[in-house]
């Protein structure tokens, strides 16, 4: 929500500050490359939060992954030892019964 707010506040106080410009300048021959720069800035405001969430996107993604292969290594070196439990008693538990008969 916060980033949604500070697009709008970025795109008001752009506005205000074009308008402002374009009534001090009373000469007409100026105003069409104020509107051309003011026009320029207007694309590169409005860009700027898609290119920043493709880049957050992209670390997101990224840490996701590193979190799942993380925690994946870290359930399966828990399996392996559960497993290598299980082995090793019944490895003992035939090796009983075979000295027991």
């Amino acid at each position: 929500m916060e980033f949604l707010f500070g697009f709008v506040k970025n795109v008001c106080v752009y506005t205000l500050v074009v308008t402002l410009i374009l009534n001090i300048f009373p000469d007409l021959k100026y105003k069409k490359y104020i509107k051309l720069f003011a026009g320029l800035l207007l694309i590169a405001l409005i860009f700027n939060p898609i290119v920043q969430w493709k880049n957050s996107k992209m670390e997101i993604n990224e840490s996701i992954s590193q979190y799942f292969h993380g925690s994946y290594e870290i359930e399966l070196g828990e399996q392996l030892e559960e497993l290598e439990t299980k082995i090793y008693e019944r490895i003992d538990n035939e090796y009983q019964e075979n000295i027991g008969d």
